[in-house]
């Protein structure tokens, strides 16, 4: 739930509306929404509440006066920890698969080189025979999580490629 306060120019009163919302991810939709069409407004109002007025009362401040000014200021700037805009796909899967491709070789090293041990000839005490059936879980999902790995960075691969391919030569602008 999210708390709106208007000022209505004319009569220079307070408006309250409260939003209730399905889930964290609407909430954050709604407040990308407002903060960005209200990021010039000059009418900001200087403080708000930030609970909800409840059994004749302010939950934040226990003021009971529905009217009364609020007890915490507003800011148009947003202070670390404070905000984040709804994901933005694109760039959550390049923080994943950046994080993909660094944990790669752990992934490997931890789950799968005892197991690969004796088709390599090198036996390792470690494999996911030793481990028993959730060392064979284990070693299953590392190894289907590596082939996704690896088509991830054939498809990026080729994503390059075309963008390169794509891109304007400027190399006669100076």
């Amino acid at each position: 739930m999210m708390q709106i306060i208007t000022q209505d120019a004319e009569t220079q009163g307070c408006h309250i509306m409260y939003i209730q919302c399905k889930n964290v991810n609407e909430l954050n939709q709604w407040l990308s929404a407002l903060r960005k069409v209200s990021l010039c407004n000059q009418n900001l109002l200087p403080t708000y509440h930030q609970g909800a007025y409840r059994n004749s009362h302010w939950t934040c401040c226990l003021q009971s006066d529905r009217t009364v000014r609020g007890c915490s200021r507003t800011h148009l700037a947003v202070t670390l920890g404070d905000w984040s805009d709804p994901l933005d796909p694109d760039a959550e899967a390049q923080v994943l698969y950046r994080h993909l491709l660094l944990v790669k070789d752990m992934l490997r090293n931890k789950y799968l080189d005892g197991a690969d041990g004796v088709a390599t000839g090198k036996a390792e005490s470690r494999g996911p025979t030793e481990k028993g059936f959730e060392g064979l879980i284990a070693s299953s999902a590392a190894r289907r999580l590596l082939t996704i790995i690896e088509d991830l960075q054939r498809a990026h691969q080729v994503f390059e490629r075309r963008e390169r391919e794509e891109a304007p030569n400027h190399s006669n602008c100076i």
